[in-house]
């Protein structure tokens, strides 16, 4: 079946084709705590906040066998912070994936509902801090103003995940989107395709969406591009990722977001782990760039229990407005301040 990187297993981000050969439920989840100091020019705080490796979360997954390597499977999953006990994702029960479907050893997975998109699983297993918010994904790519936000998920979707071929596995999704009956009847469409490729210690990936009329402006699109890649040797693995985010706006300029990042993770003694990542974002036909410097330490108590720490920096060129943790940075006519924070954390898997 597909292979997927140690941040989708440990994220319990699952898929359609992870399923095990064993009809039941699960019970899962992530409980992910950190305490923080923020500081950009004269603001800063100190504070306890979710989700410092991977959002927390608890979800029910299950599979019944069907026979002839047919398997009715589902997944529910919901977003909490558990700082504060309350629900994400706008307060949806299972605001993080809801589906339904088949899959099947030869032909694939088709599952229905809500669903992560091929852009999610391509630049998350690209990035050595994946989606943290201290790691150049989680902050700087994941904030310009064209691509504000990762499309991650999509609502009223059909997805088809083809099986593995000599390493490479492709996958489709169509999203009906808001399901209007008036104008715009587009509104939050979406149609996305991904394709990996992995040989050895040798991981490639790359994805393209397309969003329509996002929040039922007519024609205000997105359109986002990812190519990301991974090699592991035995004393270190390397990251690498390229996004681009393209917004149109009705009665607007094109705004156009483009930027890298690159990283690594070092084991370190039977139990640790050093990551270091370099980003930028910059905002295209304009001097407006940030640039992110982070590194962290993990430290394994068991298969199920880390302990962590981070420190990260984002330099802003000219109006850039980069930030950590949704604190405001300092900003003039002429400037804005840069950003720098540590935080230390635990996260454990159930």
């Amino acid at each position: 079946m597909k292979r997927r990187g140690a941040f989708l297993v440990a994220a319990m981000a699952t898929v359609p084709g992870m399923a095990a050969a064993q009809s039941g439920v699960t019970l899962y989840g992530v409980a992910d705590l950190y305490t923080e100091y923020v500081k950009s020019g004269g603001n800063h705080v100190a504070r306890v906040e979710d989700g410092g490796l991977y959002q927390s979360r608890w979800g029910l997954r299950g599979i019944e066998e069907l026979g002839q390597g047919t398997s009715a499977v589902f997944t529910l999953e919901s977003g909490l912070a558990l700082d504060s006990g309350t629900a994400q994702q706008g307060g949806r029960l299972f605001g993080r994936q809801a589906y339904v479907g088949l899959s099947n050893k030869n032909w694939g997975a088709l599952t229905f509902g809500r669903q992560n998109t091929p852009i999610y699983y391509i630049e998350g297993q690209a990035s050595a801090f994946g989606f943290s918010p201290y790691g150049p994904l989680g902050r700087l790519q994941n904030s310009g103003p064209a691509g504000s936000s990762l499309t991650a998920r999509a609502d009223n979707s059909v997805r088809y995940e083809s099986p593995e071929f000599g390493g490479l596995q492709g996958s489709v999704i169509y999203s009906f989107g808001a399901e209007r009956t008036s104008a715009p009847l587009d509104a939050d469409r979406l149609g996305g395709i991904g394709l990996t490729y992995a040989n050895g210690p040798l991981w490639l990936g790359l994805a393209y969406e397309r969003t329509y009329s996002i929040n039922a402006v007519a024609d205000a699109d997105r359109d986002e591009r990812a190519i990301g890649a991974t090699y592991e040797f035995p004393w270190l693995k390397l990251f690498a990722n390229v996004r681009q985010a393209t917004r149109w706006v009705p009665g607007q300029a094109t705004l156009k977001d483009r930027g890298f990042h690159v990283g690594t993770t070092i084991p370190v003694g039977g139990a640790g782990l050093v990551l270091l990542a370099y980003g930028m974002q910059q905002s295209v036909g304009t001097s407006n760039r940030g640039q992110q410097a982070s590194i962290g330490y993990q430290y394994s108590m068991s298969k199920r229990t880390t302990l962590y720490a981070n420190a990260s920096k984002i330099w802003n060129t000219n109006k850039a407005n980069y930030t950590f943790s949704n604190i405001p940075n300092e900003v003039t006519a002429n400037s804005v301040s840069d950003p720098r924070g540590v935080m230390m954390g635990i996260r454990h898997l159930f």
